[in-house]
C-alpha cells in the first residue's frame, strides 16, 4: 500500500499564482477525478505525496493538476466543491485557478484544462494523464461523484480534445491511470491527438501507478512519448512486485500504427460474419456460429466479475486472432503483425500471452447488448468489425440456448427450491489440489473464476454489502493457498479501480443462482448477517446438498443438470 503522507501535503500546499511562461521540456497534465478513490481511501492524495516525493524539478517539466470529482478531499487544502488547477514547483503544489463547480465527467471542463495549462506553461512536449477509474471503449472514462457520477465517453473526449486544439498541437503522450483503456477504439481515436498511448488492458490496483517515474526527467528532460511511456509501465509493475495477487497489465501504443490494426481486424471479422448469418436457421449456419462462439467464449477478457457483473466485454486482440487464426490463418497473421508494430512495450503478470490492446467484442452483456452496440456504432470504428458485433449479438441471442454445444462442465452443489433448483456452490480446488465447498462465516458461496494471472487465480462471490451490489473478490497463491478476501469491487458503470474494505459491522448478503423446471436463471438472496471482527473462508469436503453439474453452452448461458 502507498503511504499517505499527509502533514507533508499539507505542508506543500500554497495559494499563490506562477508567473511560469518559460519553455519547458515537459508540460505534463493530470486530470484527476478523485471520485470515491479519493473519498473513500485517500488514493489521490496518496498519488500527489508520490508527486511531491518524485523529486521532479520544475526547470526541466511543468506539472499541472486539475482536482475535482470526488465529495471529500483527504487533504482540507482541496476543496471537494469546485475544480481546482494546481502546479507542482519544486517540492509544493501551488493553487493557480479554480473552475467553479464544474463536473469533470463534462468535455468542456477537460478541454478548459487543456486550454488553460497550454497556454500558460508552453513546452516542448505536452502530456496528459487522465486519473480515476475506467470502463472500457463502451463506457469510457470516470465518474464525478459530486454530478450524478458523470462520466467522458470516447466520444466526449474526443469532442474535448478537438476543440481544446489537440489536432494542431499534438500531445507527445495521453495515459490513463484507469482500468480498461488500452482499447484499440480509444487508441483510434486518440490518434489524431496524441503521438503515443499509455493504458492497461484489464482493472488496475487501486493504487495505480508509481508517480514517483516523474522524477527520471531531471536525467533526461527531453525523452519521448516511447521511452518516457517504458519508464511508466516498469515503474507501475516493479512497484507492485513479481508476486503481487494484482492483476497488473499496461502498454505503451505507437499510435500512429494503430488504424491497421482496426483494418486487419475488421477484415479478420468480416470473413468470419461471412460464414454466419443468424437469419438462416439452417444446420450450417449453426454450425458456423457455434464454432465462432466457442471461440470467442475461451478468448481472454478483461474486466470480468459475477455473471451479475459480467458487461465489460474487452478482448485482448492478439488473442482473439490466435483463437481464429486456424480457421482464417492469412488475416490473423496481418492482424498479429499489425498489433506488433503498433504495441512498441507491453508488460503484463497474465497467464497467457497479451498483445497490448483489446477491443469490444459482445458476449457477456447480452441484456445489454442493444444499448452497447448502439454506442458502439455511434464511435463509427470500422464497418466491417461492426457489421461482425451486430450479427455475432443476434446469433447469441437467438441460436444460443439449450442447443448450443456445451464447453464446460463443473461439478455443483445444488439445493432443491420447490419446482426448481438454486446453486449453493461450485467445486475449488486451492492452490495445493485439495478439493472444498467454499463458506464465508457458515454460510455456502458460489465463487466464479474470473482472471488468472502467473501468481494467482481470482474468483468473485456475488453478494449485497449495506445495500449495494458487489462482487467480493478471492485470491488464491501460493502465497495464499487457502485464499484471501481482497475486498469488494461495486457492480457499477465504470468498472472500479482497486476493491473497498469489507468492515466490521457491514451488513452481508450472498447472491445464489436458481433455475425453474423451465431453465430459466433468477438470481435469489440469501441469508442477511453483519460482519463480525473476522470474515474468513470455510471449507466443507462434503454436505448434505446434491451434486449435479453446471454446464455452460458456447454462447454463454448456463444450467444445472443432473450427474
Amino acid at each position: 500500500m502507498k503511504k499517505i503522507v499527509i502533514l507533508f501535503i499539507l505542508l506543500a500546499f500554497c495559494a499563490i499564482t506562477s508567473t511560469a511562461a518559460e519553455k519547458r521540456p515537459y508540460t505534463i497534465m493530470i486530470y484527476m477525478n478523485g471520485s470515491d478513490l479519493e473519498s473513500d481511501f485517500g488514493l489521490a492524495t496518496d498519488d500527489l505525496a508520490e508527486i511531491i516525493d518524485s523529486g521532479l524539478r520544475s526547470q526541466n517539466a511543468n506539472v499541472i493538476i486539475l482536482t475535482g470529482g470526488t465529495r471529500d478531499w483527504q487533504v482540507d487544502e482541496i476543496p471537494s466543491y469546485e475544480c481546482i488547477i494546481w502546479e507542482f514547483v519544486d517540492g509544493k503544489i501551488n493553487e493557480l485557478k479554480s473552475m467553479g463547480d464544474v463536473s469533470m465527467g463534462n468535455p468542456a471542463t477537460l478541454r478548459d484544462f487543456l486550454q488553460f495549462s497550454m497556454q500558460n506553461y508552453p513546452a516542448e512536449k505536452f502530456g496528459l494523464i487522465m486519473w480515476d477509474h475506467g470502463g472500457g471503449s463502451i463506457v469510457g472514462f470516470g465518474h464525478d461523484e459530486n454530478f450524478n457520477d458523470d462520466a467522458l465517453t470516447l466520444l466526449d473526449m474526443k469532442r474535448a480534445f478537438d476543440e481544446a486544439g489537440l489536432a494542431q498541437q499534438k500531445l507527445e503522450f495521453l495515459g490513463f491511470d484507469a482500468c480498461l483503456m488500452a482499447t484499440v477504439e480509444m487508441a483510434i481515436i486518440a490518434a489524431d491527438y496524441a503521438h503515443v498511448m499509455i493504458a492497461s488492458e484489464d482493472l488496475e490496483p487501486g493504487e495505480g501507478w508509481d508517480y514517483t517515474f516523474l522524477g527520471v526527467l531531471n536525467d533526461t528532460p527531453r525523452m519521448d512519448g516511447f521511452e518516457f511511456g517504458k519508464v511508466i509501465v516498469d515503474s507501475f509493475i516493479d512497484f507492485f512486485g513479481p508476486n503481487s495477487d494484482e492483476i497488473l497489465t499496461l502498454s505503451v501504443v505507437d499510435l500512429a500504427q494503430v488504424k491497421p490494426v482496426m483494418e486487419k481486424m475488421g477484415r479478420l471479422m468480416e470473413r468470419a460474419g461471412a460464414k454466419i448469418s443468424p437469419y438462416q436457421n439452417t444446420g450450417l449456419h449453426r454450425r458456423d456460429f457455434f464454432n465462432l462462439s466457442k471461440r470467442r467464449a475461451v478468448s481472454k477478457t478483461f474486466g470480468e466479475g459475477s455473471p451479475r457483473d459480467n458487461y465489460a466485454d474487452m478482448v485482448d486482440i492478439g488473442n482473439m486472432a490466435v483463437m481464429l487464426h486456424d480457421l482464417f490463418p492469412f488475416e490473423a497473421e496481418s492482424l498479429l503483425r499489425a498489433l506488433g508494430n503498433c504495441v512498441v512495450y507491453n508488460r503484463h503478470n497474465s497467464d497467457v500471452d497479451l498483445y497490448g490492446l483489446s477491443s469490444f467484442y459482445i458476449f457477456g452483456g447480452k441484456s445489454i447488448g442493444e444499448s452497447s452496440l448502439q454506442i458502439y456504432s455511434q464511435l463509427q470504428m470500422d464497418k466491417n468489425y461492426t457489421e461482425y458485433l451486430h450479427k455475432f449479438f443476434q446469433g447469441i441471442t437467438h441460436i444460443g440456448g439449450s442447443e448450443s454445444p456445451i464447453i464446460h462442465t463443473e461439478l455443483a452443489l445444488v439445493q432443491a427450491v420447490g419446482e426448481g433448483h438454486r446453486l449453493m456452490g461450485l467445486l475449488q480446488t486451492d492452490t495445493l489440489g485439495s478439493y472444498f465447498w467454499p463458506k464465508i462465516n457458515g454460510y455456502h458461496v458460489v465463487m466464479f473464476p474470473i482472471a488468472t494471472t502467473q501468481n494467482a487465480r481470482l474468483y468473485a462471490i456475488p453478494a449485497m454489502i449495506n445495500d449495494a451490489d458487489v462482487d467480493i473478490i478471492v485470491s488464491f497463491s501460493a502465497r495464499n493457498p487457502q485464499g484471501v478476501i481482497l475486498g469488494s469491487r461495486e457492480i457499477v458503470k465504470a468498472l472500479q479501480k482497486g476493491y473497498d474494505p469489507i468492515l466490521t459491522g457491514d451488513e452481508l448478503t450472498f447472491f445464489y443462482p436458481q433455475w425453474d423446471a423451465d431453465d430459466n436463471e433468477t438470481w435469489q438472496k440469501g441469508d442477511t448477517f453483519r460482519v463480525g471482527a473476522v470474515l474468513g473462508i470455510e471449507w466443507v469436503v462434503d454436505d448434505v446438498f446434491e451434486l449435479w453439474h453446471r454446464v455452460t453452452d458456447c454462447c454463454g448461458y448456463t444450467r444445472l443438470v443432473r450427474r
